[in-house]
C-alpha cells in the first residue's frame, strides 16, 4: 500500500513521501527498465545526445526511454516549488515531442540536486519581493519557498529567472529565463467533468483537451513570446510513479495526451486493473531543458489560471 499524501491547493500537487528509496544504482536495477530496454532520447532543448539503443527494435518502437535524472520546478506568484529524482526512465514518444514522461520507482525519496534561485521582474521593485529567493532542499529533499509580496501578478506576463547549482547525477541550470501568463484565466470545454468530479482516463484512448483560445496577446509587445496551455498528469502504480506532461501552443485551443504515450505508462506502472492519478491544467510558459542523460520540466504559471479544477482526481484505466 502507498503510504503517500496528496494535497491541493493554490500551490499545486505537493506529495509527500516518508518512504525509503528504492536505492537504484544503474539500469540493471531499475525495475521500470527490466522488461524494456533504454532506447534513443529524443531531445526539445538538447545540450548533447546518446543514443542508449541495443539493436533494432528502438527503430521500431513508437517510444523511446533512458534513464536518468529528471525534475519539476513550478514557479507561481505565490509559490515555488521542486522534487527532482535519479534513476528515472525519461519516456517519449516519437510522434508526440510535445509530451515527456518521468517515471521514477514507486515510494522512492526525492534527491538533492544543489541550490536553486528565482527572481523576477518585480524583485527589489515597490509591490514585489525584497531579493531573489534562494532555496535549498529541506529534510526531506523538496524545494519550496511562498514569495510574499508575490513574483508577479497574474496576469502581467511577467519575466521570471531561475538557475539551480545542481549535484552528483543532476547536472545545473544556469539562468534562464520564463514569462508567466499574459491571459486571463482559460475557459477549458474539453474534457468535461462528470458529476463525480472523476475523471476516467483510458490507456487506450487519447484524451483530448479543447479551450477558447484567445485571438490575440493584450498587449502587442507580447506577441512574440511563448504561451502555452500544458498538463501535467501525475499517476501512481505499485511498481513506479509518473509524471506525464504535454504542452501545446495557447493560440491553438486543442491538444491531446497521445493514446501511444498513456498506454506506455500504464504498462510501467505495474499492477492491473485501475490506478490513482490526478490532472493538473496550466497556462504560462513550460520549457524543458534536456542533456544525454537528465530532463528537467520547469514551469510559470498561477493557481487560476484555467477554468479546470487544479488536482482532479482521475481513475487511469
Amino acid at each position: 500500500m502507498h503510504r503517500v499524501h496528496l494535497t491541493c491547493g493554490r500551490m499545486g500537487l505537493v506529495v509527500v513521501m516518508t518512504l525509503v528509496g528504492h536505492g537504484c544504482s544503474g539500469p540493471d536495477a531499475d525495475p521500470l527498465l527490466e522488461k524494456s530496454p533504454p532506447l534513443p532520447s529524443s531531445t526539445s532543448e538538447a545540450l548533447t545526445a546518446t543514443s542508449t539503443c541495443n539493436g533494432d527494435d528502438g527503430a521500431r518502437s513508437p517510444t523511446t526511454a533512458t534513464l536518468g535524472s529528471t525534475g519539476h520546478i513550478e514557479i507561481e506568484d505565490y509559490f515555488v516549488g521542486g522534487v527532482f529524482f535519479a534513476n528515472s526512465t525519461i519516456l517519449r514518444a516519437k510522434a508526440n515531442p510535445e509530451c515527456v514522461a518521468h517515471l521514477w520507482a514507486a515510494e522512492q525519496r526525492f534527491s538533492n540536486a544543489g541550490t536553486m534561485t528565482v527572481t523576477s521582474d518585480l524583485v527589489g521593485k515597490p509591490g514585489g519581493p525584497s531579493a531573489p529567493l534562494v532555496i535549498y532542499p529541506d529534510d526531506h529533499q523538496e524545494y519550496y519557498e511562498f514569495p510574499d509580496p508575490p513574483l508577479f501578478n497574474f496576469p502581467d506576463g511577467a519575466k521570471v529567472q531561475f538557475e539551480l547549482t545542481g549535484a552528483t547525477g543532476f547536472p545545473p541550470l544556469r539562468t534562464s529565463t520564463l514569462r508567466s501568463s499574459i491571459f486571463d484565466t482559460i475557459t477549458v470545454t474539453a474534457p468535461t467533468l462528470p458529476e463525480s468530479d472523476e475523471l476516467i482516463v483510458s490507456s487506450t484512448k487519447p484524451l483530448d483537451f479543447a479551450w477558447d483560445a484567445p485571438a490575440k496577446p493584450p498587449h502587442p509587445g507580447l506577441a512574440g513570446h511563448t504561451q502555452q496551455l500544458s498538463v501535467r498528469f501525475f499517476a501512481l502504480g505499485p511498481v513506479a510513479w509518473a509524471f506525464l506532461y504535454c504542452s501545446w501552443p495557447i493560440y491553438e485551443g486543442r491538444g491531446q495526451l497521445p493514446a501511444v504515450l498513456l498506454s506506455a505508462v500504464r504498462a510501467r506502472l505495474g499492477g492491473s486493473g485501475t490506478l490513482d492519478a490526478v490532472l493538473d491544467v496550466y497556462t504560462g510558459e513550460l520549457r524543458e531543458f534536456v542533456t544525454a542523460k537528465s530532463s528537467y520540466v520547469v514551469f510559470a504559471t498561477t493557481d487560476n489560471a484555467a477554468t479546470f479544477p487544479r488536482g482532479t482526481s482521475v481513475l487511469f484505466e
